[in-house]
């Protein structure tokens, strides 16, 4: 009896070993830079030690190598099992040791990858593990050049997985994963192809059985499928499975029903490795002339775009802030997501399949190719990755391969004629192999890639390519006029009326801090945003032919060369870098949710500065046919017009209640009232602070304070007296795109009043601190002092500025050259403290050059 239990026990210990394990190995690893080789740090997994320095000024952000050392124990049991490290997303060169032994290379920094490394390991004692990666640009892997960040580091999880010597295959471009097609499915039946391999490095021949049993959504076992086979040692042997499921429950964003195939690797009734995954059946089709149809029902594609960094994280995000992106977009009403411009975590796409998420996932080949068959196979390698890694996924129906190639050719005016036909050449040449790699590995779904305005798609062929063409559309924004957008789309559909269209990018900047109720192309407010929004989303709608839509980008993300309002971020996002709403996220559950809604606008318009007489706008959100405004004791009624209803209040001065109600739902809000008539009058409790040259209102951030948009002067108020609003680009940014230096409330800085003659307050008398705020918005401004100038001299300068400040009537600032006394693009506020007999008048007496403002504040002292 006691002989019997210790067989018993021993069968049970070696089942236990020889079966897989599979577990991350994530915390306390050495991290250094080879920069700083003898600085180490403990960090966890997931990791990128570009977390903070892209978004500080005036430093690039490290681009090089980092080193993760760490020392495991093999157990003794691991000789009789294979040993893998396997990663899910490490950018972008990834090459691993093990007690010193060089075990492999990886390129590309967005697919998941596997290394064996069962030879390098030393059984019963500790390994030392080493992975250097590497994030230096590289001509010969994408992405070159891009509007996101490049984050350093092993961001996304490390797994180390045991298995059986005999075992489904690990080590390839599938990153261990096995196929579940479904060529053909409809209502009444689907058809399911599994395909695995099951690889034998046992040093003996086996007689294996391979199982593959199917679940359904409910998790009910209806159907085991098995296959007997013979492999030998050091082969690798493809099992394949074919079954029929009648009457299939159907996979979409409003039944995300999920099927299950478990495969397993059977010897003598004891299972040796078992993997799962899980897949989903529909059908779907691209119509030029219909647009997208899902399991034969009409269905309009509306999402957004998604990067996939945090504020104070990088791209090293777990797994439940990926979570929450993703539920975001599904509670936005979204059914549609682009994983613009790169593979994501695995986990994305769970979520997706399991919320109802349709996904285009893409590779970041993106703005630029070099010519070179390095660079060229890396590509083919991450989209055969791609498409393999993520091929189960029933919500992936778009494999995208190119984003906007030609936009740095079409902007380099610096390029040869015949150095543009090379580059077209090659990128064609690119696109042509990608497409057929494509097919061959997976013909079943769309390929697609997306476009920036220009014609040179067209005329090169390369948009003749994919089963789709995305265009990247920013008209009322980098091109004039919004009623262009539709007009574009018409002309193409007009022009190529085989092609499917899909609008894969659009958006403008908005930037929380800036409101306004007069919106202007590129003032980055968010009224500008919701007008932007609106009208390509009716756009889209009026157009049957357009697939859908993914706005740009659904929450802002680091870019370390933008110099928008907020430098380093691009501010285009439906949410907050810190994953807080702006108002535009709400308009888009009022477009799309069926669900009931109501949503006061103006989270970040609390502060309201209004004429006399002015009424006070008031924007609700709701998919209800009509809603119920209460405020001030009274209440008002107004029809629903896509998704928005606007109320024109006379509210009293001081804080309001709002309350909106539509059917059973309400949703309040307070705002506080500011007649602008009676500023001068209440300075005593309140600072009055003004945006000068802009109609846009700013509020810091850190001290609350609002500064409100800029007024010409009248008698018994206050405002400018001359000059024009300064503007950098014609028909483009209002003010300065730069990135002003020395602040952190840029817009504020960024725009201005140019050639202004003075500022004039008809305040009471009394003693006040007057502060000026000033930035030199041009780069090659000159730095010369005026002094010992004559006339002609200044005038041959160029970019010269001078000018003196008066207060009334006194020099406080004599030769105030911006360039010379702070430095170009920096910010800078100047104090000064008036004894008024009343009123106080702030003059600027140009000595060369324009006088230039951009904010000024006063205070009763």
């Amino acid at each position: 009896m006691p002989g019997f239990v210790f067989l018993v026990l021993l069968i049970s210990v070696t089942q236990t070993f020889s079966q897989r394990t599979e577990k991350t190995i994530n915390s306390a690893w050495e991290f250094t830079t080879a920069e700083d080789s003898e600085k180490t740090h403990k960090v966890n997994i997931p990791h990128t030690w570009n977390a903070e320095d892209p978004f500080r000024d005036g430093k690039e952000y490290f681009r090089e190598k980092g080193i993760y050392r760490k020392t495991i124990f093999a157990p003794e049991e691991w000789q009789e099992q294979q040993v893998f490290l396997k990663f899910e997303g490490s950018n972008q060169v990834t090459t691993l040791f093990v007690n010193n032994t060089l075990i492999g290379e990886h390129r590309g920094g967005y697919t998941g990858f596997v290394f064996d490394i069962t030879s390098a390991l030393l059984p019963g004692t500790e390994n030392k593990i080493r992975i250097e990666v590497d994030n230096s640009h590289n001509p010969d892997i994408p992405p070159l050049d891009a509007d996101f960040n490049f984050y350093g580091g092993i961001y996304r999880d490390l797994w180390l997985i045991t298995t059986n010597e005999v075992h489904f295959e690990m080590a390839n471009e599938a990153a261990g994963n096995f196929l579940i097609k479904t060529p053909e499915v409809s209502a009444e039946n689907a058809r399911i192809e599994i395909e695995t391999r099951v690889v034998n490095q046992s040093g003996e021949r086996k007689r294996l059985t391979v199982e593959a049993e199917i679940f359904d959504p409910q998790g009910n076992s209806v159907q085991t499928l098995r296959r007997n086979i013979g492999v030998n040692s050091e082969e690798t042997a493809e099992v394949n499975f074919e079954e029929d499921l009648k009457n299939p429950q159907l996979w979409s964003p409003s039944s995300p029903d999920l099927y299950e195939v478990e495969i397993r690797i059977m010897a003598n009734e004891q299972q040796l490795d078992v993997q799962n995954s899980k897949f989903g059946l529909r059908w779907f089709e691209a119509d030029p002339e219909t647009g997208f149809t899902l399991n034969g029902k009409p269905l309009k594609l509306i999402g957004a775009n998604r990067h996939q960094d945090f504020e104070g994280l990088g791209n090293a995000l777990p797994n439940e802030l990926h979570y929450r992106d993703y539920k975001m977009i599904k509670e936005m009403g979204a059914n549609f997501i682009r994983t613009a411009h790169y593979p994501q975590d695995p986990e994305v796409y769970r979520i997706c399949d399991e919320l109802g998420l349709v996904v285009w996932s893409e590779i970041p080949v993106i703005n630029d190719v070099t010519d070179s068959a390095a660079y060229h196979e890396v590509s083919l390698q991450m989209q055969r990755e791609q498409i393999l890694q993520f091929f189960n996924h029933p919500s992936v129906i778009l494999w995208g391969y190119m984003n906007e190639i030609f936009i740095r050719l079409v902007f380099n005016n610096e390029v040869t004629e015949a150095e543009k036909e090379a580059k077209i050449k090659t990128s064609v040449e690119l696109a042509e192999k990608l497409e057929r790699e494509t097919k061959k590995m997976d013909p079943d779904r769309l390929s697609v890639m997306a476009l920036h305005e220009n014609e040179l798609y067209n005329t090169s062929g390369i948009a003749n390519l994919p089963d789709v063409i995305g265009w990247n559309l920013y008209f009322g924004w980098y091109s004039p006029g919004l009623e262009s957008f539709g007009k574009f789309l018409d002309e193409q559909h007009q022009k190529y009326p085989n092609r499917p269209l899909i609008i894969s990018e659009y958006g403008p900047g908005a930037d929380v801090r800036n409101q306004t109720i007069d919106p202007k192309p590129w003032d980055y407010s968010e009224a500008y945003q919701l007008k932007l929004h609106r009208s390509y989303l009716n756009q889209v709608q009026e157009r049957d032919f357009i697939m859908g839509m993914a706005a740009w980008n659904f929450a802002d993300f680091g870019s370390s060369f933008r110099q928008d309002a907020m430098p380093y971020i691009n501010q285009k996002g439906l949410i907050n870098f810190d994953r807080n709403t702006k108002d535009i996220y709400h308009y888009y559950q009022a477009r799309l949710l069926e669900e009931p809604m109501v949503y006061i606008a103006g989270k970040n318009y609390q502060e309201r500065y209004v004429q006399d007489g002015e009424k006070v706008e008031i924007t609700v959100f709701s998919n209800a046919p009509e809603v119920v405004l209460k405020a001030a004791g009274g209440k008002i009624t107004s029809e629903v017009t896509e998704g928005i209803a606007i109320f024109r209040l006379s509210l009293p001065e001081g804080e309001t209640l709002l309350t909106a109600t539509a059917d059973s739902l309400s949703h309040s809000r307070e705002i506080t009232v500011f007649r602008r008539e009676n500023l001068l009058s209440s300075i005593e409790k309140k600072q009055l602070l003004v945006n000068v040259g802009t109609h846009i209102q700013y509020k810091d951030p850190v001290t609350s304070q609002v500064w409100i948009a800029d007024q010409e002067y009248r008698e018994g108020s206050f405002g400018y007296i001359g000059g024009e609003r300064y503007q950098k680009v014609l028909n483009k940014f209002l003010g300065t795109a730069s990135d002003i230096q020395g602040t952190e409330n840029d817009p504020l800085f960024q725009t201005m009043r140019e050639g202004i003659e003075a500022y004039k307050f008809d305040a009471e008398s009394g003693k006040y601190r007057v502060t000026l705020l000033f930035a030199e918005p041009e780069f090659n401004a000159s730095e010369e002092n005026i002094y010992n100038l004559s006339t002609s001299e200044k005038q041959e300068i160029t970019g010269l500025r001078s000018f003196d400040i008066k207060i009334n009537g006194k020099v406080v600032s004599e030769d105030l050259n911006l360039a010379r006394d702070y430095g170009r693009i920096r910010a800078a506020e100047i104090s000064y403290i008036v004894n008024s007999d009343g009123g106080i008048t702030v003059e600027f007496e140009a000595n060369s050059g324009k006088s230039i403002v951009s904010g000024i504040k006063l205070e009763k002292l």
